[in-house]
C-alpha cells in the first residue's frame, strides 16, 4: 500500500472521529427529552387520581349531610341540624336549608282517606304528610366541594 493511500484511508478516520460523539450526544438528548415527557405523564396522572379521589370523597361527605339530615327529621321538627361536622382527612360536612324555605321543613299536604295496605289503614278524616327540604354540602382537600339537594317525605301521619 502507498504511503498515499494510507494518508488518505487514516484521513477518513479522523473525519469521522466527530461524528460519534455527535450520535451520542444526540442519543443523550432524545434520552432526556423521553424521560422529561414520562415524567410529566406521570404527573399528570398523579393529579388527575387526587382529583377523583377528593372529587369522590366529597361526594360522600355531602351524602352524609343528607343521612344526617334524614335522621332528624320528623314532625315536630323544624329546624335541620346545620353545623358544619369534621370527618378526618381534611372532608367536612353541613347540612344547609334549600333556600328560599328558612328551614327545612316546607310545608304539609293532605290525603284524604289514604289507606296504608289493602284494606287496612282507612281513615275518613285523612293523613298528613310532612315535606322536607335540605342540602348537603361536603368539603374536602384542595378545595373542592360537592352539595347535594334531596327532598323528604315523612309520614303518612293519621289526623
Amino acid at each position: 500500500m502507498s504511503p498515499r493511500a494510507e494518508h488518505s484511508r487514516w484521513r477518513r478516520r479522523i473525519d469521522q472521529r466527530g461524528l460519534a460523539l455527535v450520535i451520542a450526544l444526540s442519543a443523550m438528548a432524545a434520552l432526556l427529552v423521553g424521560a422529561v415527557v414520562l415524567l410529566r405523564v406521570v404527573s399528570i396522572e398523579r393529579d388527575v387520581a387526587m382529583s377523583s379521589v377528593s372529587a369522590e370523597g366529597t361526594f360522600f361527605a355531602a351524602d352524609a349531610a343528607i343521612n344526617v339530615a334524614l335522621d332528624t327529621i320528623s314532625p315536630d321538627v323544624e329546624v335541620c341540624a346545620s353545623g358544619r361536622t369534621p370527618l378526618g382527612g381534611g372532608y367536612a360536612y353541613q347540612v344547609l336549608n334549600t333556600p328560599p324555605h328558612a328551614s327545612c321543613f316546607t310545608g304539609t299536604q293532605r290525603s284524604v282517606g289514604y289507606s296504608i295496605g289493602s284494606g287496612t289503614g282507612y281513615n275518613a278524616s285523612g293523613y298528613v304528610f310532612y315535606t322536607y327540604a335540605f342540602t348537603g354540602l361536603g368539603t374536602g382537600p384542595r378545595s373542592t366541594q360537592r352539595t347535594i339537594e334531596a327532598r323528604a317525605v315523612y309520614g303518612p301521619i293519621a289526623q
